[in-house]
């Protein structure tokens, strides 16, 4: 009986490796198949946010994976990418996709910085982590609008803590992350040159 009962669990061991191993194959698969089309996408999200923050040519600039910035608050932002922009040959500024952690996780966001030290625009590229109906609406015209023309000076703050930037109501903490979002990648372009 015992050598029937051990048999039995090998049998079931052996179906359930089997099992895992057609579900994982299938995994890869829809990867392998996902994987361009997703890039694609999110290159064309990211070539519609430098459009909208600035208007000028992009030449990206090597952002070494995992680089950050801590702003004056203490906050630490990450840097996913960086472009030097030029308009006519001439140095228009800096456009500085961060990633500031919001209420839900990261709000991947386009900043763009002009060469006279000044907020040219704030595009939020993704902010799906976050609250629908409170914090996901740091999407909206509205609010990013706020940003243009601030000083890029690590100034930008929410009305809360002493700056211009009107809160989404009921995200303070996503408001918050996008303006330390904007003052870190100020202090990317700052360091640039």
């Amino acid at each position: 009986m015992a050598g029937k009962q051990k048999n039995e669990f090998v049998q079931l061991g052996g179906v359930l490796c089997a099992i895992t191993l057609v579900v994982a194959l299938c995994l890869g698969a829809v990867n392998a198949i996902t994987v361009e089309p997703i890039a694609k996408q999110n290159q064309i999200k990211t070539e519609n946010a430098l459009a909208q923050v600035m208007d000028a040519d992009s030449e990206p600039i090597e952002v070494a994976e995992g680089t950050t910035v801590t702003t004056s608050s203490g906050t630490v932002v990450s840097i996913v990418s960086a472009y030097k922009m030029t308009k006519d040959g001439q140095d228009a500024g800096y456009c500085v996709e961060v990633a500031p952690n919001g209420f839900g996780g990261g709000v991947d966001t386009m900043v763009g910085i002009s060469a006279d030290g000044t907020i040219t625009g704030v595009s939020v590229i993704s902010a799906s982590s976050e609250t629908p109906g409170l914090g996901a609406r740091c999407t909206e015209e509205e609010f990013q609008n706020q940003f243009k023309d601030q000083p890029a000076d690590g100034s930008v703050a929410v009305e809360k803590d002493g700056g211009s930037i009107v809160a989404l109501t009921g995200a303070t903490i996503t408001s918050r992350a996008v303006s330390e979002g904007v003052n870190a990648a100020a202090m990317f372009a700052a360091e640039q040159g």
